[in-house]
């Protein structure tokens, strides 16, 4: 009879110790920052300025992505970083800036511009996707179907999974010259000083 009682707890028991169990979070660390710029923001025991000069905003459908220089100096040490602040509006919600360290721009710009002229020469396959992500989670794509004959673009932010911003050709042509703009103004910054 026992050994009856002790199989009959095993089959019966036994599929309630087998399903998925939460651990406990021991993990309690920040991420570790992505950019030079977001470094900054983990600076304690100082004195932290940050410095914005709005570049310019490309209205698109359904929102808007605005461009902003940044610098951050650290008062205590002189130290600077500079770049720029992305900023994506998608239904009447901003997102947070998106920073972007100076030392990306150059290659910012390439992806950027590779991307305003991709064309179905890119691949002979019916569907194609191509993307450019900085560290701190911009991401500028394309995507084109020959079944409808579109190349789309868009612009959205990686770090929380948000929708995309679709944009046309043209007003990705405008949000890289902002971003031109930004590069201009920042080395004359760090030319003056």
């Amino acid at each position: 009879m026992r050994r009856f009682i002790a199989v009959l707890v095993v089959v019966a028991g036994g599929p309630l110790l087998s399903g998925p169990v939460r651990a406990q979070e021991t993990n309690g660390c920040l991420p570790v920052p992505a950019t030079k710029l977001e470094a900054f923001e983990t600076n304690t025991d100082t004195v932290i300025i940050k410095a914005t000069a709005p570049i310019g905003t490309v209205p698109a459908h359904g929102g808007e992505v605005s461009v902003r220089c940044r610098e951050i100096t650290d008062a205590g040490t002189g130290h600077r970083e500079s770049g720029i602040v992305m900023d994506i509006e998608l239904g009447g919600a901003m997102e947070a800036g998106l920073l972007i360290d100076y030392d990306e721009l150059d290659s910012l710009l390439d992806g950027m511009e590779y991307l305003g002229k991709l064309d179905w020469s890119v691949t002979s396959l019916p569907d194609f996707q191509a993307v450019y992500t900085t560290k701190g989670g911009f991401r500028a794509g394309a995507r084109g179907s020959r079944r409808t004959g579109n190349i789309e673009f868009d612009v959205r932010n990686t770090r929380v999974n948000s929708p995309r911003l679709p944009l046309s050709r043209d007003q990705l042509g405008q949000l890289r010259s902002l971003v031109e703009q930004a590069k201009t103004k920042l080395d004359s910054l760090r030319k003056a000083k």
